[in-house]
């Protein structure tokens, strides 16, 4: 069909967004269907009684994958959004008040791990240039360009190098290798999380997550991070993506090997050239591709990542002690993430709480603030009654978080709002609620998410958090770049 065909993107998510702008820049008609009436996916928003709070990423990096986005429309994100680097990436804290300030200056980083473990500081350093050379090794060909299996490994020469990817030790093997206080390596097992894992199962190679926050920084936008969401839907009209909000999708119509359209649940029909699905691979093979069905099942018995239970409270005071970004941690890591991998609730869970009333004041009345509370959950394929599982959940959390410095929480509340794996699932079309898709708890397990190209059909390629390269704002950025890619690079060869 050349260059007049019609690309059509199902799911204006994070990678749907990226994946339309970069198709309606190089020229091709473009139109994105979200079966909600916003876009965004997980990068939401709620406001009630007074607070704002994001509802789901709460942490950038990597800003300049945006800004190579925005580039490539002629403007910047200097121009269309204010992110600020933020002067600690994360608070941790333990029960017995130990507290560490993962500082973005190197000094004053070094002097927080100093103070409660001298040994641990030169061994930082040691760590950081290890992590370092995994990610030079695995950025180019896994991050930065669109990943397509074996034949991507052998053309960055990563086969050659695998043992510098460090995949045989788990990371909780790699971290106590080179950190001797149990704190220290709570800390770097905990970005495990990032891709719903444990540390205890996947292979050292994710401990670039810990260099990629630590070296390369964290940031914020102000106003929260769905700007991030308006600036995307906003760039997209722009450069003339027709955006269809209320627009279910019931199938993607293929014949002969070969896209042809999508069908929504109204009856509209839209013809196209190339489908890109910003929805999980399990999902659309289940309920969108007819035939596909074999696909989805090989993917439901693949391990899922973990879920999570989000609480937003808005308080009538505010928690001086509490950072943008404050972990409270399990007093037994192992025991938690032992309990997540059968399935089952831990009685004293890691917290993790994010309020933004510091930078934003406005995201809360006077005197008040938003936090944002998440506990790592099982995905579950509907065993867990979270309708009766929850409240009792809740009340566990806010005993949790009196251990560290909140002890009229619960007093506090003027309004709360709960989102449990059955909701993720409803919302984001996640399997099992599991955020992150597939968990990433085996060797070589970066490299064996489902790849973008659909290798059946011609014509359909996925993005987001369900294929290449993973979770998290600037890699759902990168997956819609490498969508759009081999998009274009299909026209360019019938040309």
């Amino acid at each position: 069909m050349g260059r007049s065909g019609r690309v059509v993107v199902v799911g204006a998510g994070v990678g749907g967004l990226a994946s339309a702008i970069r198709c309606a820049v190089a020229g091709r008609p473009t139109t994105l269907l979200e079966a909600r009436s916003q876009a965004g996916g997980k990068l939401s928003i709620l406001q009630d009684a007074g607070f704002t709070w994001d509802t789901g990423p709460s942490l950038l990096t990597m800003p300049w994958v945006l800004d190579e986005l925005l580039q490539a429309t002629g403007s910047s994100l200097a121009e269309e959004l204010d992110v600020v680097p933020l002067p600690s990436a994360c608070r941790y804290l333990w029960q017995d008040g130990t507290v560490f300030d993962a500082h973005a200056s190197l000094p004053a980083l070094l002097e927080s791990i100093r103070r409660f473990s001298p040994a641990d500081t030169h061994a930082f350093i040691q760590f950081l240039s290890y992590a370092g050379n995994i990610w030079d090794l695995t950025a180019d060909p896994f991050l930065y360009k669109p990943f397509d299996g074996l034949k991507s490994m052998n053309n960055g020469n990563i086969l050659k190098r695998t043992w510098q990817l460090d995949g045989i030790r788990t990371m909780d093997q790699a971290v106590r290798s080179y950190f001797t206080h149990p704190y220290m390596q709570q800390v770097m097992n905990r970005f495990a999380t990032y891709n719903g894992s444990s540390p205890y199962r996947t292979p050292a190679t994710f401990n670039t997550i810990a260099w990629a926050e630590f070296a390369l920084g964290a940031f914020y936008p102000r106003g929260g991070m769905h700007g991030i969401t308006e600036m995307l839907e906003r760039t997209a009209r722009r450069v003339g993506v027709e955006i269809i909000f209320d627009a279910p999708v019931r199938e993607i119509s293929h014949q002969n090997g070969a896209v042809r359209g999508v069908c929504t649940t109204t009856g509209a029909y839209y013809e196209a050239s190339d489908v890109i699905c910003n929805v999980d691979p399990q999902i659309a093979y289940e309920h969108f591709i007819p035939g596909a069905r074999a696909r989805a099942e090989r993917l439901k018995k693949r391990e899922l990542s973990m879920s999570g239970m989000a609480i937003l409270w808005g308080i009538n005071r505010a928690y001086d002690h509490l950072d943008h970004h404050t972990v409270c941690f399990s007093p037994d890591y192992r025991a938690e993430f032992a309990d997540i991998d059968a399935g089952r609730l831990h009685d004293m869970p890691t917290v993790y709480l994010n309020h933004t009333t510091h930078t934003d004041p406005a995201h809360a009345p006077v005197g008040g603030q938003n936090i944002f509370a998440l506990v790592n959950v099982p995905a579950q394929r509907g065993e867990m009654d979270w309708e009766s599982l929850a409240p009792m959940y809740i009340e566990r959390v806010i005993d949790r978080l009196a251990a560290f410095g909140m002890h009229d929480l619960r007093d506090r509340i003027v309004v709360q709002h709960v989102y449990t794996p059955n909701d993720f699932a409803r919302l984001y079309n996640a399997p099992g609620g599991a955020i992150y898709g597939l968990a990433s708890n085996a060797r070589m397990s970066a490299f064996l998410r489902p790849l973008q190209r659909d290798r059946q059909l011609s014509g359909l390629v996925f993005c987001g958090t369900g294929t290449h390269p993973g979770g998290g704002v600037p890699l759902a950025v990168l997956s819609g770049k490498h969508a759009a890619a081999y998009v274009l690079a299909k026209e360019n060869k019938n040309m």
